[in-house]
């Protein structure tokens, strides 16, 4: 084989539905990386599982080798493709404290992504959330607790594959103790090593033992492991020392996007690829350059500095990725998802082989959301309301969004509606003028009761946790003018801490559909509220 067409088998491309302009330019430059290049696969964002799987199987067919299609799905196929089961993100799991719930998350989002061809799963994440300011891992990560994450990453990982799906635990070895965003520039993590052990690397340890095929490294910093200040990405001890050689990890590691601001800020692409894979990478996530990042490589090669069998090494382990999921056979579906339904009724069968969602799946979600669902404190004692002792009470609720990421509040609407009929969820972000917002704080002020929906979800490039400072400088200006609110927290535990004038706040996790049903379903007392916060507060703000 080429040596250049060998290299880029080193490298994973991208496929990105989610912008009109320039989807077929994106397409027709995937298919000549594929065909042309040589690269090793492609990442799916965005899209319908419809369209995705014919794009999926066309190149396929036009390939005489099989290709690596990977996607980020930790919270489920739905969270990349329209027609997929989105899921709660992780911490709602790790506040349920199941993992069950966890491997039955894992089997359904590789049933549903094997169904259309995506044969590896960039999740779970295995970062212990330590720092509530993280402005990255937040809600993505099961929690606080080692021992707790490393329980859910084996849970996820088993799940996973027994659908016949690889995972990839990521970001190792840990960026849940970070306050930069690594898609922004380099984070440190200053732990000591003993700190390390029985923190960060509990739960890769645990996805390691429970098979995980493929690890994903973090462009992060750790003086600890490696003096010399290199990122994990581009750590031989951190890779090939302590990932391979001491936790005796013998499959597949893909670096994190090499496009991401803590690698371009700091090298070029071509140095960036030789590095990841003097450290023992086998894989280029999208490289901001996938032609530098290959001729970067093949110097190296020619030079001396890399020789060619390790190239080929990493071809071996790509290799056998591939050969077990074709050697993955039919699926059977396991005791944690098949006891799962919704509301104590069966409704049809549970389908390993089915494109998309399907009522059993809706279920599994649900699941975690109601069982996550938590109190983070309730000082006046409002919560559950009653909607019987609420019928012909004069209710507030109104949705606090970023404007940047507006939710779509269907779900929180109707299950509102269905609780106290006429009941309407209006809405405002940091855009809203001076009129709107003055009409929605004295609507709270002469109603009743008053609800407050807060939204946010972890984005990558924002650089900061939690809600911007203008939605939370709005949320302050609600709490005023009427502190017995009730906050529904569709974000993470750090509105604890930013909103810390909030005498009621029910922590949802996030704003997706499942996470939305399960928090008004909690507010009117239909389901207990039973999770348990999954991170350490200060007390103050952890007082219910």
């Amino acid at each position: 084989m080429d040596l250049r067409r060998k290299i880029a088998r080193l490298a994973l491309t991208s496929l990105s539905s989610r912008e009109e302009n320039g989807r077929m330019d994106q397409y027709h430059r995937l298919r000549r990386q594929v065909l042309e290049t040589g690269v090793a696969g492609y990442v799916v964002f965005g899209g319908n599982i419809g369209s995705v799987a014919e794009i999926v199987e066309e190149l396929a067919e036009s390939t005489e080798r099989p290709l690596i299609v990977a996607s980020d799905l930790e919270r489920g196929l739905g969270q990349q493709l329209e027609g997929g089961t989105v899921f709660p993100p992780q911490m709602a799991v790790g506040a349920a404290g199941d993992p069950d719930l966890a491997l039955a998350q894992g089997w359904v989002t590789a049933a549903e992504a094997r169904a259309i061809g995506v044969n590896l799963i960039f999740a779970p994440v295995a970062d212990v959330a330590s720092e509530i300011a993280n402005p990255i891992i937040g809600v993505r990560s099961y929690g606080g607790d080692p021992g707790l994450v490393a329980s859910c990453v084996a849970g996820f990982v088993r799940g996973c594959q027994s659908a016949g799906v690889a995972t990839t635990a990521k970001h190792f070895p840990g960026h849940g103790d970070t306050r930069r965003d690594s898609h922004i520039e380099l984070p440190t993590v200053d732990a000591d090593r003993v700190l390390l052990e029985g923190r960060e690397l509990a739960p890769f340890r645990a996805a390691v033992d429970a098979g995980a095929r493929a690890v994903m490294t973090a462009h992060v910093a750790y003086p600890a492991l490696d003096g010399s200040g290199a990122p994990a990405s581009f750590s031989r001890p951190i890779v090939t020392g302590l990932l391979r050689e001491e936790m005796g990890f013998d499959g597949v590691v893909v670096t994190d996007a090499l496009l991401m601001g803590a690698v371009t800020r700091t090298m070029s692409q071509g140095e960036a690829a030789v590095a990841a894979i003097e450290a023992g990478a086998d894989l280029l996530l999208m490289p901001a350059d996938l032609d530098a990042a290959v001729e970067g490589i093949r110097e190296a090669v020619e030079s001396g500095r890399l020789p060619e069998e390790r190239i080929d090494l990493s071809l071996a382990r790509v290799d056998s990725l591939l050969e077990w999921r074709a050697s993955v056979g039919s699926m059977q579906v396991p005791e944690a998802v098949a006891a799962i339904d919704l509301a104590g009724r069966r409704r049809g069968a549970v389908s390993p082989t089915r494109v998309g969602r399907s009522f059993h799946h809706d279920a599994v979600a649900l699941e975690i959301a109601g069982r996550g669902i938590t109190l983070l404190r309730d000082r006046a004692g409002m919560i559950p309301l009653d909607p019987d002792g609420l019928a012909g009470a004069k209710v507030a609720c109104v949705a606090l969004v970023e404007d940047d990421r507006p939710p779509n509040l269907v779900w929180l609407r109707s299950q509102m509606n269905a609780a106290l009929p006429g009941l309407t969820v209006e809405s405002v972000d940091r855009s809203s003028g001076e009129r709107e917002l003055s009409s929605l704080v004295r609507l709270c002020q002469e109603s009743d009761r008053a609800v407050l929906a807060v939204f946010d979800d972890v984005a990558a490039w924002r650089g900061r946790a939690g809600p911007s400072p203008e939605l939370l400088s709005i949320l302050s200006r609600f709490l005023a003018a009427r502190p017995d609110v009730a906050v529904l927290a569709f974000t993470g535990p750090e509105i604890g801490l930013l909103a810390p004038d909030a005498g009621t706040v029910i922590l949802c996790y996030d704003g997706s559909p499942a996470c939305q049903i399960a928090a008004a379903r909690a507010l009117f007392g239909r389901i207990p509220i039973a999770g348990r916060l999954p991170v350490e507060l200060p007390e103050r703000e952890s007082e219910s």
